[in-house]
Formats: structure tokens, C-alpha cells, sequence
């Protein structure tokens, strides 16, 4: 009887612990952000399209022209050739901040032309040479949805 017992507390303690682990991690929609080296701000991109789904949050917003939308945001000046960096964060309103891999894009677009800019590992990119106005584009692809970010770009 005795050995009965142990065995029952036993497994009662593992599915307790195991429930315990197996919290649900849940995210929403992450915030994306530029940072430029030498300043310690940051700015935030605007949301555009984003098509989102998890078991707490399904999120669908349509931009149907993003150079009209992206063109009235305020401007963000940068210095040809200057390096930022790219980081996401939780949104504060749906909370987590764990993307499992996500696949992510850097583009410029101007005058109907997409550059593709390339990103290091630690998130990285280097603006062009060429001055003019440009809208930054990110894309953030995760197992939950796609999410696109953008800026109104000033390289002066």
C-alpha cells in the first residue's frame, strides 16, 4: 500500500510540474524599431499590413497604397551610407516576446523600384549612398502571421 501511495503522489507532482512548463506562450503582433549608431533613441516604424493569428489575437489590417500612407509619416533623417539596427519588442497591450524564427526583409522602395537590403545577423543594415526621399519597408514573417512596418526615409 505503501509503495501504491508513493507511486500516486508521484505522478500527481509530475502532471502538476508539467502543467507548469507547458505555459502558453501566445504573442501578438511585435513593434518594430530602428536605432542608429552613436544615438541612444530609437524610432518606431508605423504598422501597414498585417495579417496575424494566434489563440488570444487575430489581427487583419490592409493598407492598399503604402508610398501615399508611408510619405505622410514624419521623416526620419539619415546620413548615406549610415548603419542601424533593427530590433522588435512585445506589444505592450498583447505581452511575449518569443517569435520562433522569423524570417525577416529589408527593402527600400522609391520611384516604383524595390532595393533589398541586407541584414547581418545581429539585425543590421546599412542605408545606401544615394540621397532622396525612400520608404523603408521591413517584413516580419513568423509561424503566426506577417506583419510590415514602414518608414518615411530622408537620406540627406
Amino acid at each position: 500500500m505503501k509503495g501504491f501511495l508513493k507511486l500516486f503522489i508521484g505522478l500527481c507532482l509530475i502532471f502538476i510540474l508539467t502543467g507548469c512548463i507547458g505555459e502558453d506562450y501566445d504573442v501578438g503582433v511585435p513593434t518594430a524599431h530602428i536605432y542608429f549608431e552613436g544615438l541612444s533613441s530609437d524610432f518606431q516604424l508605423t504598422e501597414a499590413n498585417i495579417s496575424w493569428k494566434t489563440a488570444s489575437e487575430e489581427v487583419e489590417k490592409t493598407k492598399k497604397d503604402i508610398i501615399t500612407f508611408a510619405s505622410s509619416l514624419d521623416e526620419i533623417k539619415v546620413f548615406p551610407g549610415q548603419k542601424v539596427k533593427l530590433d522588435f519588442r512585445e506589444n505592450p497591450k498583447n505581452g511575449g516576446d518569443i517569435w520562433t524564427d522569423p524570417k525577416i526583409t529589408v527593402a527600400l522602395l522609391k520611384d516604383g523600384e524595390r532595393t533589398e537590403l541586407a541584414l547581418d545577423d545581429f539585425r543590421e543594415f546599412q542605408f545606401p549612398t544615394d540621397k532622396g526621399n525612400y520608404v523603408l519597408e521591413v517584413e516580419f514573417m513568423s509561424s503566426a502571421g506577417n506583419a510590415q512596418y514602414l518608414g518615411n526615409i530622408l537620406i540627406q
